[in-house]
């Protein structure tokens, strides 16, 4: 027998305890903001091939108000995971071939779906150079034509797991510089070339995949996950992502209309001034700025200090073109390749295990 209502509603005061963020509608299992809309096309998509998470499913009920007795840790229950602080990108599974997939729901009349559908035709999609997300299906909404839904495969972070040697990381940052060169020879400023916007195929790294909405996990719930260092298992396919601020130019402009602040980036000198500017200058400052970041956070980076600087000066003319990045990191000895990087948050011991007994690949939060 379910619980009543004033159990359930003591379960969630308890809970609130532990979890000030909590909020009651999640608690009480309804959906919020923009899951309502998937929820609403569920039947659409599994028509389509393409399997939500249960709970979306119509008639879902939250297994932690079935039971008997009301269990408050909701985060026991991998249905709990929302699409919350206003995301709108569910994952969902390819049914055919359990293929783990991203689902974004986008205008018809934006950028973002012809230039996804300029970079997907054959003779583009075959380039080694292109490093854009692959589209896996575009598909058209029933009974309105303002938004389709672009289905992409799962990706992970790029930095999401660390990396450990300077090879492997110049390697990311190769197919990167590669990727935006080759958007830049097709006429395309991606205009949010950041941190963010950079992927990698994980599937060799971290074979079991891990939870779209909790990517600390696995399966959703057990704060623990097992992977493979790069090196151990590579090459590692790495991409851009993100097309939604891009422009695609019939040809290479002389002059641009382009002004104001866009991107993730907020430190661009030419977003700072009056005036229209170079938008595919902007995206290599943007990706000189990664690296600049990544310099940051790991100590070992030194070889990649002097190409960061050259791509992110302030006189857009004088910045490194990509193609001279790609050479000087060509250019980087293998034997210094070979060589440990470390976050610098990384402790002592941590670094002795990996240095000396290979380390573990299973890491706990």
């Amino acid at each position: 027998m379910p619980a009543s209502t004033e159990e359930i509603e003591k379960a969630f005061q308890e809970a609130c305890v532990g979890n000030p963020f909590l909020t009651r509608d999640h608690f009480m299992g309804k959906h919020i903001g923009s899951e309502h809309f998937w929820v609403g096309i569920q039947p659409f998509l599994l028509a389509r091939g393409y399997r939500l998470r249960p709970r979306y499913n119509p008639g879902w009920i939250a297994t932690w108000l079935k039971e008997e007795k009301v269990n408050k840790d909701i985060s026991l229950f991998e249905d709990c995971l929302n699409l919350h602080r206003g995301k709108n990108v569910p994952d969902a599974v390819r049914i055919s071939d359990g293929l783990r997939v991203v689902l974004k729901r986008v205008e018809t009349r934006s950028n973002e779906i012809s230039i996804a559908q300029y970079l997907a035709l054959p003779h583009l999609r075959s380039d080694p150079r292109n490093h854009t997300v692959p589209i896996v299906d575009i598909l058209l909404l029933p009974n309105e034509d303002e938004h389709a839904i672009v289905v992409m495969p799962q990706l992970l972070h790029f930095n999401q797991l660390p990396f450990r040697r300077l090879g492997e990381l110049t390697d990311a940052l190769r197919q990167f510089f590669e990727g935006l060169d080759f958007l830049h020879d097709h006429n395309i400023t991606h205009r949010d070339a950041c941190y963010y916007n950079l992927t990698m195929d994980g599937s060799k790294v971290v074979p079991r995949g891990l939870h779209f909405m909790a990517d600390k996990t696995h399966d959703g719930v057990t704060r623990k996950i097992e992977w493979n260092d790069r090196s151990s298992v590579g090459p590692i396919q790495y991409y851009l992502i993100d097309f939604g601020l891009s422009e695609r130019f019939p040809v290479r402009p002389t002059e641009f209309y382009i002004v104001g602040q866009h991107g993730q980036d907020r430190s661009v000198p030419e977003h700072k001034r009056e005036g229209t500017y170079d938008p595919f200058k902007v995206d290599i400052y943007q990706l000189g700025n990664v690296v600049m970041r990544l310099i940051e956070i790991y100590e070992g980076l030194e070889p990649l200090l002097g190409i960061a600087t050259a791509l992110t000066r302030k006189n857009p003319d004088e910045r490194l073109p990509l193609r001279e990045a790609i050479d000087q990191l060509g250019r980087i000895p293998k034997r210094v390749l070979k060589r440990r990087v470390w976050q610098r948050t990384c402790p002592p011991d941590v670094r002795i295990s990996i240095r000396f007994c290979g380390g573990s690949t299973e890491t706990t939060w």
